[in-house]
């Protein structure tokens, strides 16, 4: 079997990353910081900086956890550092404020850090584990929903084009931040959906975007040649899909129809 390559940028930082990932009854999850000759037998996972997609699974069974690494290393803006938790039967959503200014790569369904960024992706590993009992969940979610509601009423935003990025692109008018806030509200609905979200309090600020949404949609000049509408429709969908699992179908169709 080949021997992996690493990146260049890896051989640079790698002994600035020394923390591992780690398990134990006792502690649960947390970082240690190990040499390369250490392997105890708590050690989950040590960072690497491995050329293309690496996908990794940690399993815990008896703590029914669920961890898969996924890295991209290498490959310019379609580079990434991610995990995708699952405790129990809940697949644990990601609701950092700032991922909702970045446009691609960057999903409430992952756990995302800028490149090379293990000991932040290992604390936010961390810190789903620990917080999976304690209701903290309600007030980042409402939070996120609720600034996306935001958004809407903006002139203008200013967007990153993945998490690694520093420079932002000025999105202006209520067409292009109406269609950004519509990719966030699909993500948003689909990670809702995949976690099996039941929470009231959160539905029901979730369906009052979803409201403001279409009003706002309904405001809109649409020119109809222009490629871009199409997008309109996949966010209506995912919004008509939400509604009607929540018993407001009806609402949706009026709403919609400005009646």
């Amino acid at each position: 079997m080949a021997e992996k390559k690493t990146t260049q940028r890896w051989e640079e930082i790698k002994y600035q990353y020394t923390n591992c990932l780690c398990f134990s009854n006792e502690k649960g999850l947390y970082t240690k910081r190990l040499s390369e000759n250490e392997s105890p037998a708590e050690l989950l996972y040590r960072p690497q900086g491995y050329v293309g997609f690496i996908s990794d699974k940690l399993t815990i069974p008896d703590k029914k956890i669920e961890i898969i690494i996924q890295s991209n290393f290498g490959y310019g803006n379609a580079s990434y550092l991610r995990a995708i938790v699952t405790i129990g039967n809940q697949h644990i959503l990601d609701f950092d404020l700032s991922k909702l200014y970045i446009l691609n790569r960057c999903s409430i369904k992952t756990l995302d850090v800028p490149l090379y960024d293990w000991d932040g992706l290992f604390k936010k590993i961390i810190d789903a584990y620990n917080m999976i009992s304690i209701d903290i969940f309600t007030t980042s979610s409402i939070a996120y929903v609720d600034e996306l509601n935001d958004m809407l009423d903006k002139e203008e935003i200013q967007i990153r084009g993945n998490i690694s990025e520093k420079k932002t692109t000025r999105w202006k008018g209520h067409f292009f931040i109406t269609l950004y806030v519509g990719k966030k509200i699909q993500d948003l609905l689909k990670g809702f959906e995949d976690a099996e979200i039941s929470n009231s309090i959160l539905l029901k600020h979730t369906m009052n975007l979803c409201r403001k949404y279409i009003s706002v949609f309904n405001s809109l000049v649409l020119d109809y040649e222009d490629s871009r509408v199409e997008q309109f429709s996949k966010a209506l969908l995912s919004i008509h899909k939400f509604m009607c699992e929540n018993n407001a179908g009806i609402e949706y169709l009026n709403l919609l129809l400005g009646k």
